[in-house]
C-alpha cells in the first residue's frame, strides 16, 4: 500500500471519530416575557435574612389591552380570585402567604408592580402599585394615611375609601400616596399607589388599574 493512500485512510478514520464532537451549542433559555416574575426578594425581619424564592402563587395572564400610550394585560389571581389589568412590561411579583407570613404578618396575598426592577422588602418601598390582601382592620390601615383627604368611592362593585396626598418629611420628599381600602369576604383589601414627583400620566395607570378590578 502506498504511503499517500495510507495517509488518506487515516486521515478519513480521524475525521469519522472526530464527528460529533465539536462545540455543542446550548439551547437558550426562554425569556421571561414578566421580567422578574421569579425575582428573590430578600426580607430584612428583626435583623435577620429571609430570602423569597420563585412565588408559588397561582396567576394567569392573558389578552393584551391598551390605555393612554401604556399597553395593559389581564392578570388573574387565583389565590383570592380578583382580575385586574397590569401595564405591560413592568417588573411584577405575586406572594401567597407562606412566601411572606414573616415580613408581613396577617396578610394573605401580595401583587406588586414597578417599571423599574422590585427593591424587595426591608426597603420601605415595595413597588410603585401594591395590591395588598390580609387580615388587617380598616381603622388600622386608615391610622396609616390620616394625613391624607379621604372620600367614598367604589371599586369592584364594592364600596371603598380612597385616600390621596403628597407627602414630605424625613423619609420621603414631594411622594404621590393615593390608596384604595376596601373589604370582601372577610378579608381587607389596600391597593396603593406610591410616587416621588407623580405626573397625571403615571396617575392614570394606576387608576386604570383599580377601574379594571373584577371579582
Amino acid at each position: 500500500m502506498s504511503k499517500k493512500l495510507l495517509f488518506a485512510l487515516l486521515a478519513g478514520a480521524l475525521v469519522l471519530a472526530g464527528a460529533g464532537c465539536g462545540e455543542k451549542k446550548e439551547t437558550p433559555a426562554a425569556e421571561n416575557e414578566n421580567k422578574n416574575v421569579n425575582q428573590v426578594i430578600t426580607a430584612n425581619v428583626n435583623g435577620s435574612v429571609v430570602e423569597l424564592v420563585e412565588p408559588s402563587g397561582e396567576e394567569e395572564v392573558v389578552g393584551e389591552k391598551e390605555a393612554g400610550g401604556v399597553e395593559f394585560v389581564e392578570y388573574v389571581n387565583k389565590s383570592v380570585g380578583y382580575k385586574i389589568v397590569r401595564p405591560d412590561g413592568w417588573y411584577w411579583q405575586h406572594f401567597i402567604e407562606r412566601e411572606i407570613s414573616e415580613a408581613m404578618p396577617g396578610v394573605f396575598d401580595l401583587f406588586v408592580t414597578d417599571p423599574n426592577p422590585l427593591p424587595g422588602f426591608g426597603t420601605g418601598y415595595l413597588g410603585r402599585i401594591v395590591i395588598e390582601v390580609s387580615e388587617r382592620s380598616m381603622d388600622e390601615l386608615a391610622r396609616n394615611v390620616s394625613d391624607l383627604t379621604s372620600s367614598a368611592v367604589t371599586v369592584g362593585g364594592i364600596s371603598a375609601t380612597k385616600y390621596e396626598g403628597v407627602r414630605t418629611n424625613e423619609m420621603v420628599e414631594n411622594q404621590k400616596v393615593i390608596a384604595y381600602h376596601f373589604q370582601k369576604d372577610g378579608k381587607t383589601y389596600r391597593i396603593v399607589y406610591t410616587k416621588i414627583n407623580s405626573t397625571s400620566e403615571e396617575e392614570a395607570v394606576f387608576q386604570r388599574v383599580v377601574d379594571s378590578l373584577t371579582f
